[in-house]
C-alpha cells in the first residue's frame, strides 16, 4: 500500500499538464472533442441562411441574326425571421446535443482511466498475490515433507498423505495463474500507456462518495439530461414547423443588356426587390404522426434515464457491499494474525525445548506473512471499488 501516497485532487492536477493515456489516445480524444465542437457550432446557425452571390454572362443570337449580351450580377437572401419558436428549439436543441456528444467523450476517457488504474492496482495486488501464492506453496511443501515422514513412521495414512499432495499441486496451479495474470495485466495497461513505464503510474487515494453526490455527478446520467433536453427541443421544433413561419426575401444586384439591332435599346443599371412572407401549412397529414413521432422519442429518452438510475442505484449498493465485504476480511486477516502470533510464540519454545521442529516455526512464520499479505491484498480491492466509483462521475 505504500504505493498509494497522493491523493486524488493531486493526481487530477496533474492530469492538467499531463494525461496517463498515451499521447495518441489522448490525441484522438482532444481531436473528438474539437470535432463536436465544430458540429455543435454548425447546428446551432443552421437556421441562418447563406448570403448567395450570383454572377452571370448570356450572349444571344436569333434567326434574324441579330445579337444581344446579358450581364447580370446579384445578392440574394431569403432569411426567416420567425418560426413560432423553432429558432430557439434549434438552437437549445444543437445545444444539448453538443453537450451529449462532449459528455460522450467525457465518458469514454473516463473509461480509459477507469481501466488504467484498475489495472495498475491490479498489478500491485498480484504482485502481493504471487508473493502469497509462493509462502502457500512453501507451507504445502513443508506440509508434505512433514506428512511423509509420519507415513513412513506409520503415524499417517495414506489418504492424509494423498490429499497433502493435492493441496501442493493446487498451489502450484494458483501460482501459475496469478502469475499469469499479472503478465496479462501488464500487457493490457501498456496498450493504454504504450510507451510510457508502468512504473510512471501512481495510484491515487479516493474517498467514497455519497449515493447522492454518484448520482448527481454520474456521467451515464448527465448525459441523459442533456439528450432529454435535445429530444424535447427536437419534439418541440418538430411542432412548431406545423405554425405561422415569417421570412424576409430580398435581393440586390446590376443588369446590363446590350442589343446589336435598331429596335431594341442597351440598358444598364441597378436593381433591387425586398419583401416578407408569412407561411402556415393548412392540411398536412402527416402532422400529427410527425409530432408525436418526437413526442414519444423524448419520452423514451426519459423512461431510458429513469432506468438506468435504478440500475446505477444497485451497481453502487453492490461496490459499497464489496468494500463492506474486504474491510471484513482485513479484520478477520488480523484476527488469523494474531492467532499465528500466539502460536508462532508457543511453538518456539516449543522448538528451543526440542518438542517442535523448526518446520513447524517456519509454516507458522509463513502463515503470519500470508495474513499480513492478505490485508495488503484486500486493500487493493478496496481501491479498485473505489476507482470504479469515481471515474463513472464528472470532476
Amino acid at each position: 500500500m505504500n504505493k498509494i501516497v497522493i491523493s486524488l485532487l493531486c493526481t487530477i492536477a496533474l492530469f492538467a499538464d499531463e494525461s496517463p493515456l498515451s499521447q495518441q489516445k489522448q490525441e484522438t480524444l482532444d481531436l473528438k472533442r474539437k470535432q463536436i465542437e465544430q458540429d455543435m457550432d454548425v447546428a446551432m446557425k443552421s437556421w441562418i441562411s447563406p448570403l448567395i452571390l450570383s454572377l452571370s454572362i448570356n450572349e444571344n443570337k436569333n434567326s434574324l441574326n441579330n445579337n444581344s449580351e446579358l450581364q447580370n450580377a446579384s445578392l440574394q437572401w431569403n432569411q426567416d425571421l420567425f418560426r413560432s419558436g423553432g429558432i430557439g428549439y434549434t438552437i437549445e436543441q444543437s445545444k444539448a446535443n453538443g453537450a451529449a456528444n462532449l459528455l460522450g467523450i467525457d465518458i469514454q476517457e473516463a473509461t480509459y482511466l477507469k481501466n488504467l488504474y484498475t489495472l495498475k492496482t491490479q498489478i500491485e495486488r498480484d504482485k502481493l498475490a504471487v508473493n502469497q501464492s509462493q509462502l502457500t506453496l512453501k507451507n504445502s511443501d513443508i506440509d508434505l515433507l512433514m506428512t511423509k515422514a509420519k507415513y513412513k513412521a506409520g503415524l499417517s495414512d495414506l489418504s492424509q498423505l494423498n490429499q497433502i499432495t493435492l493441496n501442493r499441486d493446487t498451489a502450484r496451479t494458483n501460482l501459475i495463474v496469478i502469475t499469469n495474470s499479472l503478465e496479462s495485466e501488464t500487457y493490457e495497461l501498456k496498450k493504454l500507456i504504450q510507451s510510457k513505464s508502468t512504473d510512471t503510474i501512481t495510484i491515487p487515494t479516493i474517498a467514497v462518495p455519497s449515493k447522492e453526490e454518484y448520482l448527481a455527478k454520474n456521467l451515464e446520467l448527465l448525459q441523459y439530461n442533456k439528450q432529454d433536453q435535445a429530444t424535447e427541443a427536437a419534439w418541440k421544433n418538430k411542432a412548431s414547423s406545423y405554425l405561422p413561419k415569417l421570412a424576409f426575401n430580398g435581393s440586390y444586384g446590376y443588369s446590363k443588356n446590350i442589343y446589336n439591332n435598331p429596335y431594341s435599346s442597351d440598358f444598364e443599371g441597378n436593381e433591387y426587390s425586398y419583401g416578407l412572407t408569412l407561411s402556415m401549412p393548412l392540411l398536412d397529414v402527416n402532422a400529427n404522426a410527425s409530432t408525436q413521432s418526437a413526442k414519444l422519442q423524448y419520452l423514451q429518452t426519459k423512461s431510458a434515464q429513469t432506468d438506468r438510475q435504478i440500475e446505477l442505484i444497485q451497481e453502487y449498493e453492490k461496490h459499497i457491499n464489496n468494500i463492506r465485504n474486504y474491510n471484513e476480511k482485513i479484520v478477520l486477516a488480523d484476527e488469523m494474525i494474531k492467532m499465528y502470533d500466539e502460536l508462532y510464540d508457543f511453538t518456539k519454545g516449543q522448538v528451543a525445548a526440542g518438542f517442535k521442529s523448526q518446520y513447524d516455526l517456519d509454516s507458522l512464520q509463513n502463515s503470519v506473512n500470508i495474513q499480513k499479505l492478505e490485508k495488503e491484498i484486500q486493500n487493493y480491492n478496496i481501491s479498485i471499488e473505489k476507482i470504479t466509483l469515481y471515474f463513472d462521475t464528472k470532476h
